[in-house]
Order: C-alpha cells, then structure tokens, then sequence
C-alpha cells in the first residue's frame, strides 16, 4: 500500500516537474519575439457634411388659375405625355377627391379582411404575432421620423387587425361598414366637381413638384462655377426652397441617371483627391452609392475644400431633396490587419509573414486587399497557409534562440531585401545572457526528412550571444 503511494506521489511530481519545464521552455521562447495579434481590420476613410444636389433640371412651366393637384409622390418616374399635375377650381375640390380616394381604399381593404379564403386559414396566434411585428415596424419609422412609406404599413395594420376580429368572432363580417362607405362615396361623387386641366410631362424623367430657383445655377453640364460659398448660401436658404416658386411653375424633371452633388469638407490632410471612387450614404434612404471625386480644391480657409462628386446612379430618394446630410467613405476595406515591418519574402518568393505557433514559427502568405504606408490587409480567409485571425504575427525577434517551422527556409526582408538561411531547431537552455542550440537533426550529418543533410547556421556577437534574424 505504502509503495503504491509513493509511486503514485512520485508520478505526480514528475508530471508537475514537466509543466513546470514545458511552461519555461514555452514562456522563454514566446518572449523572444515581439508580436502582434491578428485583428479584423476597416481601412475606410469618412466625411460626414452637408451636400447640395447638382442635376439635370428642366422647369414645367404653364400659366393656370386654381389650383394644383398631383397625382404622384416627388420623385416618382413619368413618361413622355404623362399627367404630372391637374388644376382644379379650389381646394375644397381637391380635399374632396381626397376623401372619395380615402373611402374607396378602406373599401377595399375590408373587402380583402373578409376574403372567405384568407378568413378560414388565418390562425389568430399567427396573425396576432404578425399584427406585433407590424406595429413594431411603424414605432420603429416613426421614431426615425421615416414617414415615407407610412401610409401603406398603416393599410397592412388595419388589414391585419380586420382579419384577426373575424378570426376570433368579435365580428362576422364588414358588409354593413362597406355598404355604408359605398353610400358616403356615391354622395361625395355627386358634389364633385372635375378638374379644369391636366398639365402632361415634356420628356421621360424623374417629377419634383416644387422648384428652388438654383435649376439654372446648378447645372450638371458645368460646375466650374460653383464656389464654397455658393453651396454654403444653398445650404442656408434649405427651408425656403419651396417659397421661391413662382405662379407659372408647376415643377421641374429630372432628367437622366447622372449627376453631382457639392459640399465643404476639410482635407487638410490631403486623404482624398479627385478620382478617388468612394461610397456615399444618405440621411433619406438605406441604401450606398458609388461616386467618384471629380474636383476638389482649397479655399481662403485652410480647413475648408470644395468638394463635387460624380455619380451614375439615380433612385426615388435622390431626386426629392436640393440638401442632404451625406457621409462619403473611401477605402472601405475589410481584411486581416499585418504590419509592414513584419512582411518577408519566403524562397517561392511569395509574399507573408512569420507567426508564432505555440513553439513554432511560421511562414504563412499574405493575399493583399488594401495597402498603407505602415500595414496592408489580408484577405479574410480560413486557409491556413494564409495569415488568419488571431494569429501571432512577428514583428520582430531579438538576440536568443529561435524555432523555425520550415526547413531551409529563405527569408526576404520587405524592406531592405536581406536574405538569411533558416533552419529547424530546438531549445536546450536559455538565459538573459546565452542560448544552447541543438540540431534538430544529429549532429553527425544524419538526413533530414527531406533527405538532405542538416547543419547549424549560427552568428555570435562580442558577447558570444547567438543572434537569429
């Protein structure tokens, strides 16, 4: 019993006394090196300023006495010969064809939340969690003041609710309601009185009901003139822009899919000039553009450029607004952030860099996104033979033993083009003043796996210390 004891202390003490060695080999090895951990890294370069919308503009101009109504949201596409707008005698006129409109949608709207179809599959639970989501959605807009598109997530709710009343037998049915909504119309219909005129689009393009009064000053055909002061007096006057109109004007078309937009930034820096491609976002829509700097020149300010951007793609939401905040982005890249001073070149004379695997190094390649003066990024890749998250990369080593993963490697500096012959070996001892090094291989020129025989490359300092680069 005694011997099995002391058999079983004695195990115990020699795996504690092998952690405790492992441990100092692993620690004494780790901190010859000065390394960097691998990040995801964003190259991307951002502005954020107020810009002014330069475009193709042509004003509908036609003298009428009334008053204007339009059929379409700003921003909507018309044709050659399309109705843009209708005159009628007064507002009353106008507000009543508004309710006969509103009439007919809830008519419609019940007609479908009584749909015998859509009534015997609808399962309240389902519907209910449906009606949630809903309201969820609208809170959510209207919190960002995103009012856009409210009226129809309104319609989708009433729908919704409707169904759920029939689905739970609070209600039977809306028969009565459409029939009395029916009645109101057909009165409203009688009192109706037509509009004078229709006034029709000149050209295809995008309809704007309001004018500003900088159609003939901010032109896409030429932006030469257009100054800081000019897109800061744009700016200023934002809230007016709908006043200036005057009695013959019924709006403008935008015409085309290209355009430009002008603001005031500080490149006092020098990060962005003119053909840099850059994305932009926009304060009234989700989605990015692609532009391209065309201009950008310094002012009286040293922290003030004139900046005009050029862009191909035209949407609903871009054509609604003279100003807009707007956020331009340069170099959105994504990748594995590597120093440069931590680049080499291996014999295949392939691109990478050292990393330290437990108690091993590394070389492992490099796929370049994006390049900087003091890094370059990787590719975000799971193959090993490239760097990948979380790796240890070297920087740089200093004056003791080193592991080498690759045998008769070739190692290139990035930067001074300095060739060393690397070998495979493992440490002995080391201390702050001298490190023992053993051939991987025996030392009576036994081969390697390779086949090849195996001999020590080593350089000693003044103080006999072993420097491996």
């Amino acid at each position: 019993m005694r011997d099995n004891l002391m058999k079983a202390l004695f195990f115990l003490l020699a795996v504690f006394i092998l952690i405790a060695v492992t441990t100092q080999i692993y620690s004494a090895v780790k901190e010859e090196y000065k390394t960097e951990t691998a990040v995801i890294f964003s190259s991307a370069d951002k502005v954020s300023f107020k810009g002014v919308y330069i475009r193709s503009e042509d004003v509908i101009r036609k003298t009428y006495a009334g008053v204007l109504s339009y059929p379409s949201a700003d921003g909507s596409k018309v044709a050659n010969g399309s109705v843009v707008a209708y005159v009628y005698g007064s507002e009353e006129d106008i507000e009543l064809n508004r309710r006969i409109e509103a009439i007919e949608e809830e008519i419609k709207l019940l007609e479908a939340a009584q749909n015998p179809g859509t009534v015997l599959t609808a399962q309240p639970e389902f519907i209910a969690s449906l009606i949630s989501e809903k309201y969820q959605a609208i809170s959510t807009r209207l919190a960002k003041k995103d009012i856009d598109d409210l009226k129809s997530q309104r319609d989708d709710l009433l729908t919704l609710m409707s169904i759920y009343q029939i689905s739970v037998n609070q209600e039977e049915g809306y028969d009565d309601r459409i029939a009395m909504l029916e009645a109101e119309a057909e009165a409203l219909r009688a009192k109706r009185q037509p509009y004078k005129y229709a006034v029709t689009s000149p050209d295809a393009g995008y309809f704007v009901s309001y004018t500003d009064g900088y159609e003939n000053i901010l032109k896409a055909e030429d932006t030469s003139g257009i100054t800081a002061d000019l897109v800061k007096d744009v700016i200023a006057n934002e809230k007016q822009v709908k006043e200036n109109r005057s009695k013959s004007e019924i709006g403008k078309l935008v015409k085309g899919y290209n355009w430009k937009i002008a603001g005031v930034i500080d490149n006092s820096d020098s990060v962005y000039n003119p053909g840099d491609p850059v994305k932009l976002s926009f304060a009234s829509t989700p989605d990015k553009v692609n532009a391209v700097i065309e201009s950008l020149e310094p002012t009286e300010d040293p922290n003030e450029w004139t900046l005009i951007l050029r862009c191909e793609e035209m949407t609903f939401d871009l054509v609604r607004r003279r100003v807009e905040r707007v956020e331009m982005t340069l170099n959105d890249f994504e990748g594995i952030k590597v120093p440069r001073e931590a680049l080499r070149f291996n014999k295949n004379n392939e691109k990478g860099c050292y990393v330290l695997w437990g108690q091993r190094v590394l070389f492992k390649k490099v796929d370049t996104v994006f390049e900087d003066k003091d890094y370059i990024l990787s590719r975000l890749t799971s193959d090993e033979n490239y760097v990948c998250v979380y790796d240890d990369i070297i920087i740089s080593g200093v004056d003791t033993a080193a592991f080498m993963a690759n045998s008769d490697e070739v190692v290139t500096s990035a930067d001074t083009q300095e060739t060393e012959s690397l070998e495979i070996y493992s440490v002995t001892e080391a201390s702050e003043s001298t490190a023992e090094i053993t051939e991987a291989s025996d030392s009576e020129g036994e081969p390697d796996e390779t086949g090849g025989e195996t001999e020590p490359v080593q350089t000693e300092n003044t103080e006999g210390e072993i420097h491996f680069e």
